[in-house]
């Protein structure tokens, strides 16, 4: 996480948070002159517009990009397109990788999140059921309206990857037969479908009538957030339980208790060969919420070492899985790979420990409780 400027966030929304006269948090007190207090409407504000609404805009210009990358693999069926078809799907499991920790609003209404991506599968539903589309060459699910109304486990980009990609991680769009074109006429309704699923998210965001509107404006007669320190509390146990879905649903399965049991293909996105894109942007989007939050400027004296921390961890983390490679369901079996991976989750344990209870406790917000495991 890079270091967290106390000018993150514009001063017009202090002035505007001053004026409405709502309750502020202590500023951070190191020695130099006192910065103008935020209150939990900044946090949300803050988070809302440098975060939320802009990562929503990215994964859905991403994912306008995949039909037309699917079709162009399809018809063409060069190793150019394939190649073009592999870089827009792994910009858009990067997009959505950001996105994905968000789980309030929007992205759990309609069960958006299970349909854009069904993970975890440990029992591996989704390959049978994309399994079985394939061998019937099911006419339902070769159109996007028709796919909406299927299972959740066979409509996003966890299916789209099943359908695209063989066990090698080569894109299989382009081939010639009937099973080739039923393959590329389901890919399509999947890209179709994740499209417009993308294209909601943005515009509920943006709606100032919808969920938005209730985060920036709560109060007694709201339905759910009462205050504006229920809404910032929202937000940041998101952050928290982003923390837990990469370490205990993305890591921990698979690496087991050793590489001799590891278990690599419980990695996330591991067929297509995008599992250390999808985790470096699922964390580096955590760091990014939490910068574009403006957290620091209601530290109490005694949290003033939380940032850098935060930051010199966030690095760390992101250093390790550079350093790793893919494909990550042969290397993990490897001791080097095994242990830098542990280490990665070793991090996020710390990570989310400073998050949930150093941070939270100097902003006074209940920040342990994260919606996975009730703590």
């Amino acid at each position: 996480m890079l270091k967290i400027p106390a000018t993150l966030v514009a001063l017009s929304l202090l002035a505007a948070g001053v004026a409405r006269g709502e309750t502020a948090v202590q500023p951070v007190q190191v020695g130099q002159p006192a910065q103008v207090a935020a209150t939990y409407g900044d946090y949300v504000r803050a988070s809302l517009e440098g975060y939320i609404r802009p990562a929503m805009g990215r994964f859905a210009t991403d994912a306008a990009r995949l039909p037309d990358a699917v079709q162009g693999a399809c018809v063409a069926g060069s190793d150019s397109a394939r190649e073009e078809f592999r870089a827009v799907y792994g910009a858009t499991l990067a997009s959505f990788a950001r996105i994905s920790f968000l789980r309030f609003g929007p992205l759990t209404e309609a069960n958006r999140l299970e349909r854009l991506a069904f993970m975890p599968d440990a029992r591996g539903v989704a390959q049978r059921q994309v399994r079985k589309i394939l061998a019937d060459r099911d006419p339902t699910a070769a159109t996007a309206e028709q796919l909406a109304g299927k299972s959740v486990a066979v409509q996003g980009l966890t299916a789209l990857q099943l359908v695209a990609f063989d066990d090698a991680g080569a894109v299989l769009l382009g081939g010639q037969g009937e099973d080739a074109g039923f393959a590329c006429a389901y890919s399509l309704a999947i890209a179709t479908n994740v499209s417009a699923i993308a294209g909601e998210l943005t515009r509920d965001w943006a709606d100032p009538t919808g969920f938005s509107g209730e985060l920036l404006a709560p109060g007694p007669e709201r339905p759910r957030l009462k205050s504006e320190k229920e809404a910032a509390e929202l937000i940041f146990n998101a952050l928290v339980t982003g923390f837990v879905i990469v370490r205990d649903q993305d890591l921990l399965p698979a690496l087991a208790s050793g590489p001799n049991s590891a278990k690599p293909g419980r990695l996330s996105f591991a067929r297509s060969g995008f599992t250390l894109a999808y985790l470096s942007a699922e964390i580096g989007g955590l760091a990014e919420a939490l910068k574009a939050g403006g957290y620091e400027r209601g530290l109490d004296s005694e949290g003033t070492w939380i940032p850098a921390s935060l930051e010199f961890e966030f690095g760390n983390a992101l250093k390790a899985l550079a350093r790793l490679r893919e494909p990550m369901r042969v290397t993990l079996a490897e001791p080097e790979t095994h242990a830098g991976l542990s280490y990665v989750a070793l991090v996020l344990k710390g990570l989310r420990d400073t998050v949930a209870l150093n941070l939270a406790g100097s902003l006074n917000l209940s920040g342990g409780f994260n919606a996975l495991d009730g703590d």
